[in-house]
């Protein structure tokens, strides 16, 4: 069974804190030292957050063998009743997070919270000296994330991001092929989520009432703003206080594809339209938007997200459970398009003409003529999916042991989150903007970069924001 759970954080302590909610870095390092130090040994993890990706989360951590599920935590009791069950009743529920972050014997923490608490929660686990696996986007706005980078660093904690499609084998084989120039110069990357939602009423509006039993709504609400409680806002992706539609949600995964395959830190502009324009709920963030990056080396990536239309920009009818989704990248030499069912190469083709032919005018044909023939510049190549989240679970507990770097490193997901945030906000702003990478600020508008933090909730705080 866990060891007894720390006392309680009383208030006075609790808002003495640097961090609002952090353990000082000092305790970090004292906490490190007594990490496990054998292969065998078994590591100690708190989830917090267990709906659906959480409970994805516990599952894969649990076929581990040294991973041992001792605490697990949610403003849903129910929630966490249910991942308590997942462990045979092993695991501990512990109502308040910071409880479970300050325990001795956990090692590593899960963090599959809504967004906008994914910050706050990483950097007080990682100035405890625990290690931490953080859903995508990491962060709720750009700010958050780059604290989130320097709480890793200064306390060398192993901090993934679950950006689990860098863990697959055939993202890997797809990627080292573009690396090594298959699909030759790439000026044209696109990424979409496409889905056909047959209901335009989607969640409704329905009024402010009691939360359910078991709900702690304030804490469920953390730092963002004190709103009553209704049961959409519990689809905490379509509400900019917790989240930012499709494009933080699947575009992170999509995105951070196109930055591995073609080296991309950051974007130099950005724009985007579109908005709320099919369902009529209370719902805030697009379900039909355009965002267009403009990256060093002439390159333009594109992201699509629909609500009302599976069908694909590959020609993909959109039959898969997510819809049609996925990514292209278009080289001089080829293409390839890959998602998590597999991928595909296929060679550029060169236009020939046989001594004797005829162009499809002369032909009196409107497809190629006669006596005209394509070959193409390259091999063509496919290969279908592979295990991804297991073996990134997997790589974390490795690079625990190891102090190495894990697949999907905190600042690698910062700079696939980023693009993402920024975004939205030049869909806000309706603006195109110029966005410096290094100082991470856009250089044309004070408005945008208002955008690029946010003001906490008393009394959760988070030093730097």
């Amino acid at each position: 069974m866990p060891a007894e759970i720390a006392p309680a954080v009383n208030r006075r302590r609790f808002l003495s804190r640097s961090a609002g909610i952090a353990l000082a870095p000092a305790a970090a390092q004292a906490q490190a030292s007594a990490r496990p130090s054998a292969a065998n040994d078994r590591i100690g993890v708190a989830v917090i957050g267990c709906g659906g990706m959480g409970r994805n989360d516990l599952t894969d951590f649990q076929k581990q063998p040294e991973a041992e599920i001792r605490a697990v935590c949610d403003a849903f009791r129910p929630a966490a009743e249910r991942a308590r069950e997942m462990t045979g009743g092993r695991a501990e529920i512990v109502a308040d997070f910071r409880r479970a972050i300050e325990r001795k014997d956990i090692d590593a923490v899960v963090v599959a919270t809504p967004d906008h608490w994914h910050a706050l929660m990483a950097v007080a686990a990682c100035d405890a000296g625990k290690d931490v696996y953080v859903e995508k986007p990491i962060s709720h706005n750009v700010r958050e994330g780059r604290l989130m980078v320097e709480a890793a660093r200064r306390n060398n904690r192993v901090v993934q991001v679950g950006i689990q499609q860098r863990s697959g084998s055939h993202f890997q084989r797809a990627v080292k092929a573009v690396r090594d120039g298959r699909i030759g110069t790439v000026h044209f990357a696109q990424c979409w989520i496409h889905n056909y939602s047959p209901d335009p009423r989607g969640m409704g509006n329905p009024a402010e009432t009691a939360p359910p039993p078991g709900l702690d709504w304030d804490m469920w609400l953390g730092p963002a703003p004190k709103v009553g409680y209704t049961p959409a806002r519990r689809n905490f992706r379509v509400f900019w206080d917790y989240a930012g539609g499709e494009l933080t949600n699947w575009c992170v995964h999509l995105l951070d594809v196109v930055h591995w395959a073609l080296g991309l830190d950051a974007p130099l502009t950005v724009a985007s339209s579109g908005g709320k324009w099919y369902f009529q709920d209370c719902r805030e963030c697009a379900d039909t938007q355009e965002v267009m990056w403009e990256y060093p080396g002439n390159l333009l990536v594109r992201f699509s997200a629909l609500a009302h239309n599976s069908f694909g920009p590959n020609g993909d009818p959109g039959a898969k459970s997510f819809g049609s989704y996925g990514i292209m990248m278009q080289g001089t030499k080829g293409t390839l398009f890959i998602d998590r069912a597999g991928y595909q190469i296929t060679p550029q083709m060169t236009a020939h003409s046989e001594p004797v032919s005829a162009g499809s005018r002369e032909a009196y044909d409107d497809l190629i003529g006669f006596g005209n023939y394509f070959t193409g510049d390259g091999v063509a190549e496919r290969g279908s999916g592979s295990m991804q989240h297991a073996p990134h679970v997997r790589n974390f507990l490795d690079a625990m042991k190891s102090r190495r770097r894990p697949a999907g490193d905190i600042e690698i997901g910062h700079k696939s989150t980023a693009p993402c945030l920024i975004g939205n906000i030049a869909l806000r702003t309706g603006l195109k903007l110029k966005w410096d990478g290094a100082a991470e600020r856009f250089t044309n508008s004070d408005e945008a970069n208002a955008l690029l933090t946010r003001q906490y909730r008393a009394p959760w705080k988070l030093a730097g924001l």
